[in-house]
């Protein structure tokens, strides 16, 4: 693959700026990788179209798209991070790096073959080359272009974040939580139905299976650390139409349209 475009630094209170139908894809990662990706997207200027035309065009030699690249550093870590211990930052840097090669972006669509509907499993990757760290101080995320229509070029239907306020959690999954929050900002509700909630949480098979232990291994933890960390008032009930099961949760929080929050 070709050398990826390296794009220019973007200011220190940076936002975190993806496509919507990131925010409800599964995004299997540990929190070190979310941080470090978070960071590395935050870095990126979402809105100019050249960046994502560049990133996405092929390479008349070799039929390849280049992708783009980010210049992560140790101090920009730890500024974004200062829970982070300074004596590990490096490290906890790297380890996060070479994980991230094996995160990817799944989510199920159909495909028509011979004039039927086929569903099918879509997967691509953040990243498309192992992280370089022996690099001293710093690692290169080398996104991949595939990635790049939901993090380039955006104009409309996009999630904003400030990551300042998602740098103190300690759970993937109010993280998550937080997305889908900034996606719904203006209205302060979020109706989701539940296979999709358990999908965009990336939430452990005993979960998905028992709503009892999604309850309590997921949603109650994110919503008191939202609470107790960003100062959210979140509200929340599950949906039950017509029974006992669980089809769906309604989360109900204080909209933010001038954007304090998100």
């Amino acid at each position: 693959m070709n050398d990826p475009i390296e794009l220019p630094q973007q200011p220190r209170d940076q936002s975190v700026v993806i496509k919507n139908e990131l925010v409800r894809r599964v995004q299997k990662m540990k929190l070190s990788e979310k941080r470090l990706l978070a960071l590395a997207i935050a870095k990126c200027n979402p809105k100019p179209k050249i960046l994502l035309d560049k990133a996405v065009r092929l390479d008349p030699h070799t039929g390849i798209a280049p992708g783009w690249s980010v210049k992560v550093t140790t101090q920009e870590f730890m500024e974004a991070y200062p829970q982070i211990d300074s004596k590990h930052a490096y490290t906890d840097l790297k380890t996060a790096a070479e994980n991230l090669y094996e995160c990817s972006v799944e989510w199920d669509t159909f495909e028509i073959d011979r004039g039927k509907k086929i569903p099918v499993r879509k997967s691509i990757r953040w990243i498309y080359e192992k992280v370089n760290t022996t690099t001293p101080g710093w690692v290169e995320i080398k996104f991949s272009p595939s990635i790049a229509p939901y993090l380039l070029g955006i104009s409309d239907e996009f999630t904003k974040y400030k990551l300042k306020h998602a740098a103190d959690l300690r759970s993937v999954y109010s993280w998550r939580m937080l997305e889908m929050m900034a996606q719904y900002r203006g209205t302060g509700l979020i109706t989701i139905k539940y296979d999709e909630f358990c999908e965009a949480m990336g939430a452990p098979d005993s979960c998905v299976k028992d709503a009892g232990q999604l309850r309590r291994r997921v949603i109650e933890p994110a919503i008191k650390e939202l609470r107790e960390k960003n100062g959210i008032a979140i509200e929340w009930e599950p949906t039950k139409p017509g029974g006992r099961k669980v089809t769906g949760f309604k989360f109900r929080f204080e909209p933010d349209p001038q954007g304090r929050l998100f």
